[in-house]
């Protein structure tokens, strides 16, 4: 099973990130893609960022509206996550470009805590590997970060490439901005990694 997150600051929205998927709107978002002509079928948050006439379109537009307390331990998105936790996939779309930084590094927090659970928007794929993989190649850029003290990979098909390489916590910017270049695989020996592919700005 599949879940879909909305947020509120999604600029565009691919109808393939959302076929057998089930849509849920958080917060704002649930306006956001109300606003680009989809329906969410649960709409979740405290609604704070939405004005009465907002929220009744929400309400009007949605099978099912969970309004939250304010005053709470979670975020809205993690709330609306808590909701799918049991699937097998869960697509954040947004909580990338926002303009509250510290929105985004929960969202980044929420990839360690829930292994099942992605991020994405038009242009970025952001995730938690802990087994070798073939990057997506719709994306032209890869960045690959130690979430342990110690990562060990090797890497191939790429720009910069690696053998048996133990990639630290604090080799911060070692694994930035590779690139893909013909038949990639990223192979993890031990460790997990974020994953963060990125696309040419110049073919957005």
């Amino acid at each position: 099973m599949r879940a879909v997150l909305i947020l509120f600051d999604i600029l565009k929205l691919n109808k393939e990130d959302l076929c057998d998927s089930l849509i849920i709107g958080v917060d704002r978002g649930a306006y956001n893609a109300i606003s680009f002509g989809i329906k969410p079928d649960i709409s979740i948050g405290d609604f704070d960022s939405v004005n009465d006439e907002e929220f009744k379109e929400i309400a009007k537009n949605s099978k099912s509206v969970i309004k939250l307390n304010p005053i709470k331990d979670k975020t809205d998105t993690e709330e609306a996550i808590n909701l799918v936790k049991g699937y097998d996939e869960i697509v954040i779309l947004g909580g990338i470009q926002g303009k509250r930084i510290e929105h985004f590094y929960a969202n980044l927090m929420l990839l360690l805590k829930y292994p099942n659970v992605k991020i994405k928007d038009d242009r970025s794929l952001i995730e938690v590997k802990d087994k070798s993989f073939i990057p997506n190649k719709d994306y032209k850029f890869i960045s690959l970060f130690s979430i342990d003290e110690e990562a060990i990979i090797s890497i191939s098909g790429m720009k910069y490439n690696l053998e048996n390489y133990h990639l630290k916590k604090i080799d911060a910017t070692l694994g930035c901005s590779n690139e893909i270049i013909n038949n990639p695989i990223v192979n993890i020996h031990s460790g997990r990694l974020l994953v963060i592919s990125s696309k040419d700005d110049e073919k957005l």
